[in-house]
């Protein structure tokens, strides 16, 4: 019981910190180059014109643990989208 209340308190202390972090520096992610799509958290790491080659990336990406999906852009390209930390991981993967 009394390793909860410290427990409870290291959360509520770390959830502080994150939101003053925020407050003072902004969204820590970095934001898309400019007329690119918004697609909230994810970033696109590659755009085909073939959406069975685009499954075949993302599933590629997936096995490999990186968490991918698709969606086709206004232009009628498909993109692979990527969570911003994964991005670099990703696009070192699709070039090997």
């Amino acid at each position: 019981m009394y390793l909860a209340g410290w427990a409870a308190s290291a959360g509520v202390l770390a959830a502080l910190l994150l939101i003053i972090r925020l407050l003072k520096y902004g969204s820590p992610l970095p934001p898309p180059p400019p007329g690119t799509p918004d697609y909230g958290l994810l970033r696109s790491v590659s755009m085909v014109g073939d959406l069975a080659f685009a499954r075949d990336v993302r599933d590629r990406l997936r096995s490999n643990g990186v968490r991918a999906t698709l969606a086709t852009g206004p232009d009628g390209m498909v993109r692979i989208l990527v969570f911003a930390d994964e991005l670099d991981r990703a696009r070192r993967l699709i070039s090997s």
